[in-house]
């Protein structure tokens, strides 16, 4: 699933190639997309900025309509060239911005595209601080965990109305790297250890917001993350076995080292 520095990187992208443009054409399969563009289309609409929050993608164009996408588990934002063969195929295209600047915008497999207002986006306005950016309020993030006290530290760490951004990966590397236990109530986690934790997820999710390959290790050979994806596999700190455990009501997989983070058996 993409995570807030995929997002992050994505957003990036996409304003540098279309703030300032107009969009030439404007192509969407998403039925309430269609009849929005029926009663009002975004031909010759200026973009205006493109940004993330979280794990959202907001367009917004100079009329108050905002483009929002949420990639979730399958979908991605892709650039090209007008008259540039997709490297996917057009039937996977949920929404697309040719603007005249000669660029095409196309987001393929998205499960959330709308074209709304930024009335129809107060439901973002709960999420928590967005821990991939320079302005995060870790301080906030950690109060908004405290109140979900009786969940496990792994699952409290997901929910985008703590701190924003934090997905499977991060998750489990911040856990790793600060030998926390992901299935300890969040409630018997000492303050000190909280910050911490808050303090790891927002390190990794800047320092993978510039393209490339996710890590979390300094390393210039071996695997480029400590625990995920590497559930049978000795620890790169202490040898024991990496294990994988399905955790939460939606079992998302959760990778530790039940020695570094003093997982009971």
């Amino acid at each position: 699933m993409p995570e807030g520095d995929n997002l992050f990187r994505a957003a990036t992208a996409l304003r540098k190639a279309l703030q300032g443009s107009r969009v030439a054409a404007f192509h969407s399969d998403v039925p309430l997309v269609l009849r929005a563009l029926e009663e009002k289309p975004l031909d010759g609409a200026r973009i205006e900025s493109v940004e993330a929050r979280g794990k959202h993608l907001l367009v917004d164009f100079d009329d108050g309509r905002i483009l929002h996408t949420h990639l979730r588990m399958s979908g991605s934002w892709h650039l090209y060239r007008t008259g540039e063969s997709w490297q996917r195929s057009p039937a996977q295209a949920r929404a697309s911005i040719e603007t005249n600047s000669g660029l095409v915008a196309v987001c393929f497999n998205a499960p959330v595209v709308e074209l709304t207002t930024g009335f129809g986006l107060r439901g973002l306005e709960r999420l928590g601080p967005d821990a991939t950016t320079d302005a995060f309020d870790a301080q906030e993030a950690v109060r908004r965990l405290r109140a979900r006290g009786d969940s496990t530290v792994g699952e409290a760490l997901l929910f985008q109305r703590a701190l924003a951004g934090v997905g499977n990966v991060i998750k489990a590397e911040a856990l790793f790297l600060c030998g926390q236990d992901p299935f300890r109530a969040v409630s018997a986690v000492p303050d000190a250890q909280l910050v911490r934790l808050v303090a790891e997820a927002h390190r990794l999710l800047v320092a993978n917001r510039e393209a490339g390959p996710r890590t979390s290790r300094n390393a210039l050979t071996g695997p480029r993350l400590w625990v995920y994806g590497r559930s049978g596999k000795p620890c790169l700190k202490c040898g024991s076995p990496i294990r994988m455990r399905r955790q939460g009501a939606t079992g998302r997989s959760t990778y530790y080292c039940p020695r570094c983070q003093g997982v009971a058996s």
